[in-house]
């Protein structure tokens, strides 16, 4: 197997207490060679799907690499560790807990998967087998398999294969038609507050023409409905006006021009938005 020399690394760990140093530090030193990439850690803590939409995103953007994520609420339970590959070359390590997955589908696809096992890990990293926290596989399990990875080592080495069509899968949350208009979750609020959607620009109903306009409602909350005007930047939006805008990674995106549509809508991620076609902007 060819060596990657490239691992990306995501968790929700901050940047605080040393845990994504412990990791790195591991990592090159049974790895000499290997470059690390910190993809992010200040995804919210605990949040699988949150941690899920970044590395989907980004791991494509990368040449041929091992792609270590590390958000893991299980860690220490009887959840799986893997090691996944890829139609396109990558490697994916962390835990099944639906994390992973949306990853390998922008990578072309998993096309094998193996269980790792961390005393086979360990050895073949030249590590104590038996030195391990219950608490903290980012460091003692999860960074070593990634580094042995990138180093060219054989992931069937380091634990038993599995089927691909047992793991563990996140609950979709997906768009759906709504009284002449459609439901879609929130599934970003970024930290200018924008808010992404779960529904790509270009399906939004009836179109999105230049200066269309939606009616947007929180669904359940009962608040008052907003207008949301259709625009191509921030800066088309007067103050305080609420904009429908296609986002950097084409979905639909609803957004204030210097302020926090978020916090203007009272939503965070995971709530659900009805969105309703409104006419035209007269001129």
């Amino acid at each position: 197997m060819k060596s990657l020399d490239t691992v990306t690394f995501l968790s929700d760990f901050g940047w605080c207490g040393g845990y994504v140093a412990a990791c790195e530090a591991t990592i090159v030193r049974i790895s000499w060679n290997a470059r690390v990439f910190h993809v992010s850690h200040d995804v919210p803590v605990r949040d699988v799907a949150a941690a899920a939409l970044v590395l989907a995103r980004v791991a494509p953007l990368y040449p041929e690499a091992v792609h270590l994520a590390v958000v893991d609420p299980g860690v220490g339970t009887t959840r799986r560790p893997l090691a996944l590959s890829t139609a396109r070359g990558h490697f994916l390590v962390g835990p099944d807990n639906g994390l992973l997955l949306d990853a390998g589908t922008g990578l072309g696809g998993l096309v094998a998967g193996w269980a790792l096992d961390i005393g086979k890990v360990r050895s073949n990293a030249g590590l104590h087998p038996k030195r391990v926290s219950t608490t903290f596989h980012g460091r003692d399990l999860f960074a070593p398999a990634s580094a042995l990875l990138a180093a060219g080592v054989d992931p069937a080495s380091m634990g038993q294969p599995i089927d691909l069509a047992t793991l563990v899968r996140l609950a979709p949350m997906p768009a759906r038609a709504a009284d002449g208009g459609i439901s879609t979750p929130v599934i970003e609020v970024d930290r200018f507050g924008n808010v992404g959607l779960g529904l790509p620009f270009t399906e939004l109903p009836h179109g999105a023409g230049a200066e269309s306009k939606f009616v947007i409602e929180v669904v359940g909350d009962g608040t008052p409905e907003w207008t949301a005007r259709v625009v191509q930047t921030y800066g088309d939006l007067a103050a305080g006006e609420l904009g429908l805008v296609r986002d950097s990674w084409d979905q639909a995106a609803l957004a204030l021009n210097g302020a926090s549509a978020a916090e203007f809508l009272g939503v965070r991620r995971g709530v659900m938005v009805t969105l309703k076609p409104a006419g035209k902007v007269r001129s």
